[in-house]
């Protein structure tokens, strides 16, 4: 099975109070507008932005830890995120954190702990409590900044770099038309930003590369079955920017050329879409939220068939209102996960007894269940499973 996001426990991060689910290499998360889909997404690029920039950075993006922590009674609380990863080649690792907010909004990392071990392999383990290595790691300083994470300076071991690479890897798109049409910087990133914003650049190290040819090649065929007669879609230079342009045949001798400015938001979220699954490099997750946005019914079927396509180089995580992609003849039920609001709080649960077995025994598809509001998550379960793994997390972080 490909290296992935095995489980997931949040506490206290925007609208999500407690919260343990399980993820499968192809996951889809539905659930209403407001019920936390978007965070929990979050939650996960938050981890990434923390280790990859710092917990100072990845505050200030999302408006200060006013804005991320969730609210008790007017008091201060703490944000704890733990992911349990199978890295692949018979190695799982588990990351957690705890970051206590302070008063004046500052903050500071309470306890942190990481373990690597593998089926014929030693176990390699550190804990960090307010800055203090409490586990140590050989050859690593016995302190670290308290606005800091230590799996930074634990990348710099053999043992601890396949956990900060996984983490650092993932990648999260929510794609904006609007951003693919305009004049673009000229630059030279590794990947595809979160809104598509640099489109034109990922596309000009794709046609120029040639190991990446390939890739290349197979996103203009592929959106070529999405938009009839477009034969390639390149990148072009305007000054010292960079827009995008493709070629289309409108039934004259040559193709005729279009500018992003004269794309629809359909076509140009297809193609980010593609951008994201086909961009030069390897990463560890790609998460998409509402892939089916701005797109023709028609199309549903060709983006779910890329994304789980994709699954098997790297994990996919979706988030979706569509039912036609929940109909999709491939998916299982198991890889469904319903987001929902219980108590104020996101909920994420496993469909019930009674929609697998609707589903199982072909009465209905997970589609028309969305429809008529009879997909229902398996809340006890879900609540259940939380409690108890976090109450495992928290006695951990005190041991």
């Amino acid at each position: 099975m490909i290296p992935h996001i095995k489980r997931v426990r949040i506490l206290n991060y925007k609208s999500i109070g407690q919260l343990s689910v399980n993820l499968e290499p192809f996951t889809v998360l539905v659930g209403p507008n407001g019920s936390g889909k978007s965070n929990f997404i979050d939650a996960l690029a938050f981890v990434k932005d923390c280790l990859a920039d710092s917990l100072e950075s990845a505050f200030r993006k999302r408006g200060g830890i006013g804005a991320v922590r969730r609210r008790s009674a007017g008091h201060p609380t703490n944000i704890e995120i733990g992911i349990i990863m199978d890295l692949g080649n018979s190695l799982s690792a588990s990351y957690s954190f705890k970051i206590s907010a302070m008063f004046k909004k500052n903050f500071e990392v309470a306890f942190e702990h990481c373990k690597v071990q593998g089926l014929f392999q030693k176990e390699h383990e550190f804990k960090i409590e307010k800055g203090e290595f409490i586990k140590e790691i050989p050859g690593i300083r016995p302190k670290v900044s308290l606005d800091r994470l230590g799996l930074y300076a634990a990348s710099a071991t053999e043992e601890f770099r396949p956990v900060y690479d996984f983490l650092t890897s993932m990648r999260f798109y929510s794609i904006i038309p609007k951003e693919l049409r305009k004049l673009q910087e000229s630059g030279t990133e590794d990947h595809l930003t979160p809104d598509g914003s640099n489109a034109a650049a990922i596309l000009r190290r794709l046609k120029s590369d040639n190991q990446l040819a390939w890739r290349y090649d197979r996103l203009c065929s592929l959106l070529e079955k999405v938009v009839r007669g477009i034969k390639k879609v390149e990148y072009h230079a305007v000054g010292q920017k960079e827009t995008i342009q493709i070629k289309q045949e409108v039934g004259t001798k040559y193709p005729w050329t279009f500018d992003a400015l004269n794309m629809s938001d359909g076509t140009l979220r297809i193609l980010g879409l593609l951008l994201a699954v086909y961009q030069p490099g390897l990463h560890s997750v790609i998460a998409i939220e509402e892939p089916e946005a701005t797109v023709h019914p028609a199309v549903t079927e060709l983006i779910i068939e890329v994304l789980m396509d994709a699954s098997n180089e790297r994990q996919v995580l979706i988030t979706t209102h569509s039912p036609d992609i929940l109909d999709y003849k491939y998916l299982q039920d198991s890889q469904i996960r319903i987001v929902t609001m219980e108590d104020y709080k996101t909920l994420i649960a496993l469909l019930s007894q009674s929609s697998r077995d609707a589903i199982r025994k072909h009465l209905y598809t997970p589609g028309e269940l969305l429809r008529s509001g009879e997909l229902t998550p398996d809340i006890e379960t879900a609540k259940k499973e939380s409690a108890n793994q976090l109450s495992l997390f928290m006695s951990q972080s005190r041991a």
